[in-house]
């Protein structure tokens, strides 16, 4: 149940930091209202829920030391890593010395395309 409830928060912080890096480019995911990015977000909150389901079922079926406050902290460690792995393929706008931003976002995260 857990699961779901992080990965929503990862993929809420991951999308809310990315809007705020590509705030400056004209051509960036604020320049339509960040419809693109909210659409993707059910999209990236399912891949985050399906990577992070595994991880309390093993866990609760092995007996640990920690117990509960373990499971929490893998979890938490998990989307950590998912929201920053989420972030990094966003990428970052370019502003080339003495001119605007060029580049818009990437269209899917990790594909590096951009959606020029």
């Amino acid at each position: 149940m857990s699961a779901p409830a992080l990965a929503a928060l990862g993929v809420y912080g991951g999308t809310a930091w990315t809007i705020r890096s590509w705030a400056t480019c004209p051509l960036g995911n604020d320049a339509s209202n960040n419809i693109g990015l909210q659409m993707m977000m059910p999209v990236v909150w399912l891949c985050m829920t399906l990577l992070l389901l595994p991880f309390p079922l093993t866990l609760r079926r092995r007996t640990l030391r920690g117990g509960q406050p373990l499971l929490w902290l893998v979890l938490l460690v998990v989307v950590v890593a998912l929201t920053l792995l989420y972030r990094l393929g966003m990428g970052w706008p370019d502003h080339p010395p003495g001119g605007p931003c060029v580049e818009s976002y990437p269209l899917f995260p990790f594909t590096g395309g951009t959606g020029l």
